[in-house]
């Protein structure tokens, strides 16, 4: 697809506070922006669905703060997932050393979807941490073209 059209975007956010679980998905409970049809969202869930194949970037942000009775120090991994599976170099990490500390954890990835539907989530690593003022968007950059490497 060339310049011009309709942008593939969606935003989603969730303002108020929630509890990690391990391996658990986060909930995003709103979606302040959403243009075209190719990524959706139903607001209170957390499952992203993609529709379209193609190339997209993933952005992510959100503050993660110590649960009480959570033992210090402490790390949790926040990650990007693919139908279950790890997109590479969407993560991140944090130690904490005190039970007082606040994080942000940030990530920004590009990844590929080729086969639809392809269901995205946000997953933290460990239990006994919130998450609080959390934002994922999702842009469909264009389509994937085949890697031709000549031959010598």
């Amino acid at each position: 697809a060339g310049g011009g059209g309709t942008p593939e975007v969606l935003a989603t956010v969730d303002t108020s506070a929630q509890a990690s679980t391990t391996n658990g998905a986060l909930v995003f409970n709103d979606v302040p922006l959403v243009s075209g049809t190719a990524i959706t969202h139903q607001a209170g869930t957390t499952d992203i669905l993609i529709t379209q194949p193609g190339i997209y970037q993933a952005a992510f942000q959100g503050a993660v703060s110590v649960s009480a009775g959570t033992a210090i120090p402490a790390t949790i991994r926040v990650r990007l997932t693919e139908n279950g599976a790890n997109v590479p170099g969407a993560s991140a990490i944090h130690t904490f050393t005190s039970s007082s500390e606040l994080a942000t954890l940030p990530f920004t990835a590009p990844f590929q979807v080729t086969t639809v539907p392809t269901t995205i989530q946000v997953v933290a690593s460990l239990d006994g941490f919130n998450f609080d003022e959390i934002a994922l968007t999702i842009v469909r950059l264009g389509d994937a073209t085949a890697t031709v490497t000549a031959a010598l």
